[in-house]
């Protein structure tokens, strides 16, 4: 008896399920070809390779049509129930997530053909290991569905932290290029893009291995789904930066935060007493590495949904005067620069705070063990 599907004696009904399962493998396949074909538009620097894969996204999208038909067909036609019913329901959502994984590739793609015509910032050495080790786990998952394997998923989803530690390991050290050399910053900025899209397509393959696990055990570990290693410190599900005016420091964390720790991490800032708008020197030396906080607004604490915040950053010690003491914080030792009346001064503070910031919060999206006495 088949793995994927349980023997019917309705055999229409069975060549249906087998032509559905059929359909997303050659899915499956076509954007894992997708992500090995961006790369190596990227490290070969090859713009044809780019549009052509680019072009191939047309044909993703008509099969996600395709399946999704065969799909409802069935859910109207045979009224499926059980474990037939999870495997339809099931290819429902796994195709969005292929399909917006093929979507990343396309990105990657368009940053390739604006890279490859600038000269080359640095060696790319981990950026090609983080999308071997995305295109292993899609091909992993993939195989748990045909087989019914929910262990080799739930392998899948443990591998995801490393994609999510090479990630933080790729920003720090573009982070590096961009503090030396600020002629280097639209470069490292559109490398930082692609470990990112690299990022987003393992959260959806961990999507996948998820769905696989509820295919096979009727069990839904979507939010749960991760199990941290012993000992090592879980990422935040949700972050809360807290300075007393929240217009500089906690607005420029913030900023920080959206762009490096992986896609899902609600990401707020609030002020004890919030000000009326940003100061413009954090918006300013932001800008300075390419990232744009101007459309953020400063917020009390009362605007922000505790219910979504695991992990509070308290930036200096005078906002913790006011802060609850009932909810445990993290304190930055972060000296305000907006109180300094020289402007080169300000500036320089600004500067030195915006890159501490930067390598704090890099650490959330590269967790590192903790210590037990």
């Amino acid at each position: 008896m088949s793995a994927m599907v349980r023997e019917h004696t309705d055999r229409e009904f069975e060549a249906e399920l087998h032509e559905l399962r059929d359909q997303v493998l050659l899915m499956g396949a076509n954007v894992e070809a997708m992500i090995a074909r961006s790369m190596r538009a990227v490290t070969e620097r090859d713009n044809e390779l780019a549009r052509q894969t680019i072009a191939f996204d047309h044909r993703v999208n008509r099969q996600e049509v395709l399946i999704d038909g065969l799909a409802h067909r069935i859910l109207a036609r045979r009224q499926p129930v059980a474990s037939d019913l999870r495997m339809v329901t099931t290819t429902l959502k796994l195709v969005t997530d292929l399909e917006r994984m093929a979507d990343l590739a396309v990105n990657i793609c368009e940053r390739a053909i604006e890279l490859n015509g600038e000269p080359l910032l640095k060696p790319l050495i981990d950026l090609p290991a983080m999308a071997v080790l995305v295109q292993q786990m899609l091909r992993d998952a993939l195989d748990a569905l045909v087989v019914g394997d929910s262990g080799r998923a739930q392998q899948v989803i443990e591998t995801d932290r490393h994609v999510d530690s090479f990630y933080g390991q790729i920003f720090r050290e573009l982070l590096t290029y961009m503090m030396a050399d600020p002629r280097a910053i639209p470069r490292a900025m559109r490398l930082q893009s692609i470990a990112k899209y690299l990022e987003r397509i393992g959260d959806h393959v961990t999507n996948v291995a998820e769905l696989v696990i509820f295919k096979t055990q009727g069990k839904d570990v979507r939010h749960v789904g991760h199990v941290e290693a012993e000992g090592r410190v879980a990422a935040p599900h949700g972050v809360l930066f807290i300075c007393r005016h929240n217009q500089a420091r906690s607005q420029m964390a913030e900023g920080w935060a959206r762009k490096v720790l992986p896609t899902g991490v609600h990401v707020w800032s609030a002020g004890i007493a919030p000000t009326g708008s940003i100061h413009p020197d954090a918006v300013l030396v932001m800008r300075e590495v390419g990232l744009d906080i101007s459309a953020q607004r400063p917020k009390a604490l009362s605007d922000v949904p505790m219910g979504d915040i695991d992990t509070i950053v308290v930036l200096g010690e005078e906002a913790t005067l006011s802060f609850d003491p009932s909810r445990p914080a993290q304190v930055w030792q972060l000296s305000d620069p907006v109180p300094l009346t020289d402007a080169e001064a300000r500036i320089d503070a600004f500067r030195r705070v915006r890159d501490e910031l930067s390598l704090r919060i890099a650490a959330f999206a590269n967790p590192v063990p903790s210590t037990h006495d």
